[in-house]
């Protein structure tokens, strides 16, 4: 059961069409396993459409952002969409719309880079880099824990596969969690599965403790 969701502005930014290409190829692959997120998307699409097509007749009302969030709550929310992909051997929990983006290989990771620690990444090239935006997929050791770190500005991390904890809790396939400029967290990734995940994030990263300053410097 996926219990951390993407905030209503990002979903409502996302229906109109106003997010990042990385943002947006995570809002999509989320909701291919959360369908209270995917049925709030259709209600925000619902309203956009009708609002175009009344546009001349329309005023905006003070209560209509009560009103979707009013609709969004007495939903009936079905687990009948699924829209993911065996491409691999490796497990089958990647959503099509992320797949597509992902190389060929007889393992998920077998051609992604290797980083310290055990951890691969592959980065997508979405086209969005001077927009600050970048997507990667990253592949954590089980118990692997991070360095502690901060953010210069938000960032999205959706779970493909295991999970992982940190402060704000603990993260299972489908969640994503979301941190911005004014968190600091150590995430460790479950003991058993490892975590693989892809996350978007804007800005670069704030690496803390004794050996934060020398991080930072290889990460400019």
């Amino acid at each position: 059961m996926i219990k951390h969701h993407i905030h209503p502005e990002i979903l409502m930014a996302y229906a109109a069409g106003n997010t990042t290409p990385s943002v947006s190829l995570i809002v999509a692959s989320h909701i291919t396993f959360c369908a209270e997120c995917r049925k709030a998307v259709e209600v925000y699409e619902s309203i956009g459409g009708n609002l175009l097509e009344n546009s001349e007749t329309v005023e905006p009302s003070l209560s209509s952002l009560d009103n979707i969030f009013i609709k969004i709550d007495n939903i009936e929310v079905e687990d009948t969409f699924n829209e993911t992909t065996t491409k691999n051997r490796f497990f089958n929990n990647i959503p099509s719309v992320l797949s597509d983006y992902l190389p060929d290989g007889n393992e998920l990771t077998e051609k992604w880079k290797r980083g310290i620690g055990g951890i691969k990444y592959f980065d997508i090239d979405l086209g969005d880099f001077k927009q600050n935006t970048h997507a990667r997929m990253l592949s954590i050791p089980p118990g692997k824990k991070l360095p502690h770190h901060g953010h210069e500005s938000q960032e999205l991390t959706l779970v493909l596969h295991g999970g992982f904890r940190d402060e704000n809790g603990s993260y299972n396939v489908g969640d994503v969690a979301i941190e911005d400029e004014n968190n600091l967290h150590t995430p460790i990734s479950d003991p058993k599965e490892g975590c693989v995940c892809l996350v978007v994030y804007e800005g670069k990263l704030k690496f803390k403790g004794f050996f934060g300053p020398i991080i930072n410097i290889l990460n400019k």
